[in-house]
C-alpha cells in the first residue's frame, strides 16, 4: 500500500529526472503515467510541471510508433525483368519515395545498414 509519502517521493522521482538533459524510454514512460493519472491533457501537464510540450510529444509519437503492429503491405510484381549489363541480379525496392538497388552478393552488413539508415529516415 502506498503512503502520502511514497507517493511524494514517486512523483519527485520522475519530475527531477524529466527535467534532465536528456530522456530515456523509463523517463518518458513515467511522465507518461504521472500524466494519465492526473487525467489533464498533455498540454496542460506539460505547463503544470514546466516540460518541454515538444519534447513529451515527440516521446507520445515515438511510443505510438513503436507500439504499432506491423503489417506487411501489398506488392505489385511485374514480368520479368531484362538483367543489367553485368548480368547480376539482386533486389530493387522503393520505400517511403527512397528506392534501393541491392546487388546480388551485397554482404548481410551493408544490407541492414542501408535498412537501419531508412527506419531513421522515415523515422523523422
Amino acid at each position: 500500500m502506498k503512503t502520502r509519502e511514497t507517493t511524494r517521493a514517486t512523483a519527485a522521482s520522475w519530475q527531477e529526472e524529466a527535467r534532465s538533459a536528456r530522456w530515456t524510454e523509463e523517463i518518458a514512460e513515467a511522465v507518461f503515467r504521472a500524466q494519465e493519472a492526473e487525467g489533464i491533457s498533455l498540454w496542460a501537464f506539460c505547463q503544470r510541471h514546466g516540460l518541454s510540450y515538444a519534447r513529451v510529444r515527440f516521446w507520445q509519437q515515438r511510443r505510438s510508433r513503436e507500439q504499432q503492429p506491423l503489417s506487411l503491405v501489398p506488392v505489385r510484381v511485374s514480368g520479368a525483368a531484362l538483367p543489367d549489363e553485368s548480368g547480376a541480379g539482386g533486389l530493387e525496392m522503393e520505400v517511403s519515395g527512397v528506392r534501393v538497388q541491392v546487388r546480388e552478393g551485397a554482404s548481410q552488413e551493408l544490407i541492414s545498414r542501408v535498412v537501419r539508415a531508412l527506419k531513421e529516415s522515415t523515422a523523422c
